[in-house]
């Protein structure tokens, strides 16, 4: 840690650029929740949530050091008043709340001993250099660079996003949209009213493709 360098920014980097992993047809059937499929491939995609909180965590770093990176004073105006309702600074809210789930999840018991802080204060202090139980992380690193789904478009035509959903498992309800937008972004009151409301989500959606249909 300390302050950033070059260097130290690339090793943050370095620690989850690893994009976007690829597992087979029978992996993603096992998933708790379906994913889809790479188009034009047999595999299918998923990315694992360590690489996102770490992104989360860098993102939330980089916020320390205004005078290096730009984040916040992208989100600030003239008279230094921050937009918070900026889809940045909701990111980085939802950053916040990610790695707090995360936490909670995973929940190290880890017991932290203490000492006496002597000579400096004499006073009783966690002593945190404690030992804990950990996964492999190397090993998770070398499935990921392994299993890397290579290079795909992020963009499709209405017809490819049709297969793709028809093949996806998902029913792609409003319902459906909005959970999962209120869950990763549970500070923002436009996924919350949506989320509440999905009757008028739904109507909303078969209004917009009726006036696409128009249009064309």
């Amino acid at each position: 840690m300390g302050f950033p360098t070059n260097e130290t920014d690339e090793l943050w980097k370095d620690l989850y650029r690893f994009g976007i992993s690829k597992i087979t047809e029978e992996e993603a059937k096992k998933l708790p929740h379906p994913t889809l499929p790479i188009p034009g491939t047999k595999d299918y995609l998923i990315q694992l949530d360590i690489w996102h909180e770490l992104h989360c965590l860098n993102d939330l770093r980089m916020l320390l050091y205004p005078e290096r990176f730009p984040g916040l004073a992208a989100v600030t105006d003239e008279n230094g008043v921050i937009d918070r309702t900026s889809i940045e600074f909701r990111h980085w809210d939802h950053c916040v709340d990610s790695i707090r789930e995360a936490l909670m999840c995973h929940a190290d018991v880890a017991p932290i001993p203490f000492r006496v802080n002597f000579p400096a204060n004499k006073v009783i202090v966690p002593r945190l250099a404690t030992t804990h139980t950990c996964r492999n992380f190397k090993k998770i690193q070398e499935w990921a660079k392994a299993h890397r789904a290579g290079a795909w478009s992020y963009k499709v035509t209405p017809e490819q996003a049709e297969e793709i959903m028809r093949a996806s498992g998902f029913d792609n309800a409003p319902w459906e949209d909005i959970q999962d937008q209120y869950m990763a972004f549970p500070g923002n009151p436009y996924f919350k009213y949506w989320r509440e409301h999905p009757e008028e989500a739904e109507r909303a959606r078969q209004e917009a493709a009726e006036g696409k249909k128009e249009l064309a």
